[in-house]
């Protein structure tokens, strides 16, 4: 019935984990497919796993694709139309937060001298610029994905401090007060005066964050790049505003099928509706409201896009889960559900489990995963899904000492891994031997291995030293520190590439010590013959990777090293130009970037794999292990940015600065009572934490460690499912 639903209204296929929707979509597209040319049916996703999935499940008739690259697509057709040279080029977030970093550099070198005059300095957040510029970035990010430009964002955000602040809500309300921390309620002890102070501050908020937003694009342009949300955004825009190019991309996209439509964008919605018309004819969506859970990052519809269809079939079969499963993730979902029904004592299909400290959580967890796999479970049916990667680490260390394959994705930086910290140590000794924190690194590693006190001696100035040939000039440039010494900061580059201190070393250490200039000087040779990413795995062959550990922990490393490689390829791809040099520079900005802009993608599909929430979305495992399930890991608290946006509210400014009695503005504690963001913010955790549980078939774990607060600030989980048992 659904593959064969009509194509010229809007349909929405609803329904739970495991009841079969993405298979049904599939199946939608691919019959679509048949009658259409090649290309013109759409299969999108709003993230790249998503896609990914569906790549692997579709005919090579359907497009597959997400919704920047369909962006980007329309971008380069409009450009071939208009006769302009094709020179957009794709950026990650990472790079673009670079940019408005540099956008923003004028704001905090006080250059903006059209604001000198009308600004107070003391600004919600500009008193920690690292601090405000993230918290600004990431604001912006959610008015691109939101189609919401500078000009509309400042319009907004003064009507909003007009409204509030014209007819100020009852701040004494009994309600408003009740619900308020004692901590915060002085917030809400202000007069007409104060009101007015907060005004002109939020007023002036608003100008330094618009004069950002636009600067940002500005510099966007100016480089001629754009994320993908930026691709989206510009073409909705574009396809809105010229109807002959609406008109081509309607006549080249017969129909488009969206999965995991709940996470759809506004600005990814307005396209589809730019393409297709605001009835969305020919656009099937397919998703749970149940699993929601991209709201507060990307500013994503949420089940209220599933509304948008004429005709929405929900599928009941569940074909994956045993019931007891189902019964938990729905208490999860809402603890007052009276249709949950009770939970069955232990030994069942759930496991509950409270650990003492974090360390003895991942013992239990490595314990169980062990009696899987030697009952007959391959370790790839068995996932670890934590709400983020930040507590990965404690896992994947205990499942590597016992010798069980590991597998990691998720939104994390490859960066903070060992591993790939060797191997960044192993290239930057072959490019500069005077970068002295990656040179110690290398001479710690296990291709060198060379022990402390050899270290300390390499550090030092030679027993006998050598006289030099040229002195070192006198007139060194002033630095601030009075013990500086040129010598100092290059004496232990030159003792390992020199050799100046080998007489007082062991023989040993002399010996390795030789080797590695030999291997140094054909790494130095290579660069002339050889291309960026050849020149690194030259390296990483005769450094890193030939001295991995065996087993599990080998297995899991070159994974690694794997994925570095693959980024140098992309690295070398973007500019063929690029040294080795370049690459590391860019690994050094990248490694220093907000967690939530990188991610590590899935290599090892037949290893445990440890998941956050969004990697761990559409996949299905035979046992799956939901750790860190405590107040405050999961649900996290709710820690909000120092400023938040709603475009009826406008800007919402946290805390309160200049001459003030109360650390928050009475605006953001209204809100948090008005809006109810606290529990909004709950109820997604709440669909996340439901979304990992859905991931199993026979077996779910739910573990936490330490003690179970009262759960004022964020719900103790584990403990409303302890209480569920019968």
């Amino acid at each position: 019935m659904i593959v064969a639903h009509a194509l010229d209204e809007c349909l929405a296929i609803g329904g739970g984990p495991g009841s079969g929707k993405t298979t049904a979509l599939v199946e939608r597209a691919d019959r679509l497919a048949a009658d259409s040319p090649p290309g013109a049916t759409l299969l999108l996703a709003p993230s790249d796993a998503g896609v990914a999935r569906l790549r692997a499940r579709a005919t090579a008739n359907v497009a597959c694709t997400s919704f920047g690259d369909l962006a980007f697509a329309l971008l380069h057709d409009a450009r071939a139309v208009d006769g302009c040279p094709d020179d957009v080029e794709e950026i990650d977030d990472v790079r673009a937060s670079q940019h408005f970093e540099r956008a923003g550099a004028a704001l905090f070198a006080l250059e903006w001298t059209e604001f000198a005059d009308e600004l107070d300095p003391e600004i919600t957040g500009l008193r920690a610029p690292e601090r405000f510029s993230a918290a600004a970035f990431r604001l912006i990010r959610k008015l691109r994905a939101s189609l919401i430009s500078p000009e509309d964002f400042k319009a907004l955000g003064l009507r909003g401090a007009t409204t509030f602040y014209a007819r100020p809500p009852n701040l004494a309300s009994a309600d408003l007060i009740m619900e308020t921390g004692a901590k915060y309620r002085d917030s809400l002890r202000v007069g007409p005066g104060e009101l007015e102070r907060q005004r002109l501050r939020e007023v002036d908020l608003v100008k330094i964050l618009a004069r950002l937003y636009a600067s940002y694009l500005e510099v966007l342009v100016r480089n001629g790049c754009m994320t993908p949300t930026d691709a989206v955004y510009e073409a909705a825009t574009l396809l809105r505003a010229r109807p002959d190019l609406r008109e081509r991309a309607s006549a080249r996209y017969a129909a488009a099928l969206v999965d995991d439509a709940v996470d759809v964008t506004p600005g990814q919605l307005a396209l589809l509706e730019a393409i297709f018309g605001e009835k969305l004819r020919h656009v099937t969506f397919a998703g749970d409201a149940a699993q929601a859970t991209r709201g507060f990052a990307t500013g994503a519809l949420g089940p209220g896009i599933l509304k948008r269809a004429a005709t929405t079939i929900v599928l009941d079969e569940r074909r994956r889960g045993d019931p007891e499963i189902e019964r938990a993730a729905r208490r999860v979902l809402d603890p007052r559900d009276a249709t949950a029904g009770p939970l069955a004592a232990e030994d069942g299909a759930v496991t509950l489990y409270r650990a003492e400290t974090p360390r003895d959580e991942a013992r239990f967890v490595t314990a169980e995963i062990e009696a899987l796999v030697r009952a007959g479970t391959p370790p790839g049916e068995i996932a670890i899904v934590s709400r983020g990667l930040g507590c990965a680490q404690t896992y994947v260390n205990a499942l590597l000492a016992r010798n069980v394959p590991v597998d990691v994705a998720g939104a994390g930086s490859l960066y903070e891994y060992p591993v790939v910290l060797d191997a960044l140590a192993a290239l930057w000794s072959a490019v500069d031997p005077f970068r002295h924190d990656f040179l110690l690194r290398s001479l710690e590693a296990p291709w060198l291995r060379l022990g402390d006190a050899s270290i300390a001696t390499l550090c030092a100035d030679a027993s006998d030293p050598q006289p030099l040939l040229f002195e070192l000039p006198d007139d060194v440039p002033e630095t601030g520190d009075r013990r500086w010494d040129r010598r100092r900061d290059l004496r232990l580059g030159r003792n390992v590439t020199r050799g100046d201190v080998d007489a007082d070393l062991p023989d040993e250490t002399r010996e390795r010590l030789a080797a590695f200039r030999i291997v140094r000087a054909r790494w130095e040779d290579a660069a002339r013959t050889l291309g960026l990413a050849q020149h690194a795995r030259a390296i990483l062959d005769e450094s890193v990777l030939a001295t991995l550990a065996s087993g599990a922990r080998r297995r899991f490393d070159a994974g690694l090293v794997a994925r570095l490689i693959d980024e140098i390829d992309a690295f070398a791809r973007r500019d063929p130009l690029a040294t080795l040099e370049d690459f590391l520079a860019h690994a050094e900005s990248v490694a220093v970037a907000e967690a939530d802009l990188l991610s590590i993608a899935p290599r090892d599909a037949t290893a445990v794999r440890v998941l956050d929430v969004e990697a761990a979305k559409g996949e299905e495992f035979d046992a799956v292990f939901v750790v860190d399930v405590r107040a405050g890991g999961w649900p996290r608290y709710y820690v909000p940015d120092a400023f938040l946006f709603m475009p009826s509210a406008g800007m919402i400014p946290k805390e309160n600065v200049g001459d003030a009695d109360a650390a928050r503005t009475a605006k953001f504690t209204y809100a948090l009572f008005r809006y109810k963001i606290r529990e909004k913010y709950v109820a997604e955790e709440r669909r996340a934490l439901y979304c990992a549980m859905t991931r199993a078939r026979r077996k779910l774990f739910v573990s936490a460690a330490g003690r179970p607060t009262k759960g004022n600030a964020a719900p103790e989980i584990l403990e409303e499912l302890q209480r569920a048992r019968r």
